[in-house]
């Protein structure tokens, strides 16, 4: 399994390094060509797509860790899958309405700015960006538990070739790029990838073996439960992602100042997406596979790959204060872009670090006790953010009660750990 653990490693790791050193690419190429108030808004609208993916994903992908073992006994097991992902697809399609709705309709000033510069048209294709993302990505978490990792690399980056080359197509041929110009090639090619991703899965499910005679049912009690504690931890590290973020930036501060923001901290998400993402994702389809395994066997896993990943994020963390340092001290920044762009980095790395620990708990049927943690810390966040609000204490005083409650969440986590599976403190 360790092999299996190294070899789908390497596979997302490589895929996801080179996805996203083209993205930044283009990322970069975009802020030279258009105008900051253009970049902050298409940086926006998809930010709030990917927000909207992670809020409306309802646990769906978390839930499948500790059950996708009986899943892949036979296909009648994995027909449990179809049922639940049928019903996920209808629910995405009604929200994805909902949006539309929302965003042609909506009233106040953020949502009429948006509607300003995005016509009835171009939300629809908007609202199916995200239906097709979502139901992809939840394709895609199906895909990493069943370790077809080279299938998913293979689409993945030739579709954000085919983009970027359609995008960059366009801009050669008329001198500049329009929102649709950005949007449009998005829904055409993240169409596409789908396709070859349902038919990458469907051709899995028909190699698994038939068994009609012993068919373990999972109970759908057990399955709902699961999925609320897992959204319920979903919904809590969604609000502190780098996504939310940069709507966050966008309403306090509009579409031009949050452009730059965001295109300083796109080597932050760039680096910290290649670790965390690898890292967590391949985790998880490990935990998943080895979850019936004897504990020490768990145990010795989760020690050595967490032990890894806190010198990859030390690593990040240092390379991301000499970027922002050298940046701030040859006046490419100010010091308080500099100072926001630190607070970003930090909220998202706290939010992350325990990757290793929550995969081990959801594939060990344990997510009820990562929700109360995280229900727990979310309550005493709000508390301090009304007390900012109400100006009972300073600004500073906000951020040194911000790390003290993060620091207390993750030695909670940690706690629990030890007490459960005897997993000495890491953190």
């Amino acid at each position: 399994m360790y092999k299996t653990f190294m070899r789908a490693l390497a596979w997302n790791s490589s895929m996801t390094f080179l996805y996203k050193i083209f993205l930044l690419m283009h990322q970069i190429l975009l802020y030279s060509v258009i105008s900051k108030t253009m970049y902050g808004l298409q940086s926006t609208l998809f930010a709030g797509i990917y927000v909207s993916i992670a809020l409306t994903n309802f646990g769906f992908e978390e839930t499948l860790l500790p059950f996708f073992s009986t899943y892949l006994q036979s296909k009648q097991n994995f027909l449990q899958i179809w049922v639940h992902f049928i019903g996920h697809i209808i629910t995405i399609a009604i929200i994805a309405l909902f949006i539309f709705g929302i965003m042609t309709h909506g009233s106040g000033e953020f949502l009429h700015n948006i509607q300003i510069y995005c016509n009835r048209n171009l939300i629809f294709v908007i609202a199916l960006i995200f239906f097709i993302e979502s139901i992809k990505k939840s394709i895609i978490a199906m895909m990493q538990l069943a370790f077809l990792n080279k299938q998913i690399a293979f689409a993945e980056i030739s579709m954000l070739f085919i983009y970027i080359a359609t995008v960059w197509g366009i801009y050669n041929a008329y001198g500049q790029l329009t929102i649709a110009a950005i949007f449009v090639p998005m829904l055409i090619t993240s169409t596409v990838e789908l396709c070859y991703l349902l038919y990458s899965l469907l051709n899995f499910y028909f190699k698994l073996p038939t068994n009609p005679i012993i068919t373990e049912q999972i109970p759908f009690k057990n399955i709902l439960i699961q999925r609320i504690y897992n959204y319920i931890n979903q919904i809590t590290k969604t609000m502190y992602s780098p996504n939310s973020m940069t709507i966050l930036f966008a309403y306090l501060l509009g579409f031009q100042q949050a452009a730059t923001i965001k295109f300083f901290t796109n080597i932050i998400t760039f680096c910290y997406t290649c670790i965390s993402k690898t890292i967590g994702v391949t985790t998880g389809a490990t935990f998943s596979a080895i979850n019936q395994m004897p504990l020490p066997v768990i145990r010795d896993f989760f020690q050595e790959i967490t032990r890894r990943y806190f010198q990859m994020l030390l690593i990040l963390s240092l390379l991301i204060i000499i970027i922002v340092g050298y940046s701030w001290y040859f006046s490419m920044i100010s010091g308080i872009i500099a100072s926001q762009i630190l607070l970003f980095f930090t909220i998202t790395m706290l939010e992350y670090v325990t990757i290793t620990y929550e995969q081990l708990f959801i594939s060990q049927h344990a997510a009820k006790p990562l929700a109360q943690i995280n229900i727990a810390t979310f309550i005493a966040l709000i508390i301090c953010g009304y007390m900012y609000q109400l100006n009972i204490i300073h600004y500073m005083g906000f951020i040194y009660l911000y790390f003290c409650i993060k620091i207390i969440s993750l030695q909670a986590i940690s706690f629990f750990a030890n007490k459960r599976w005897a997993i000495p403190f890491q953190i």
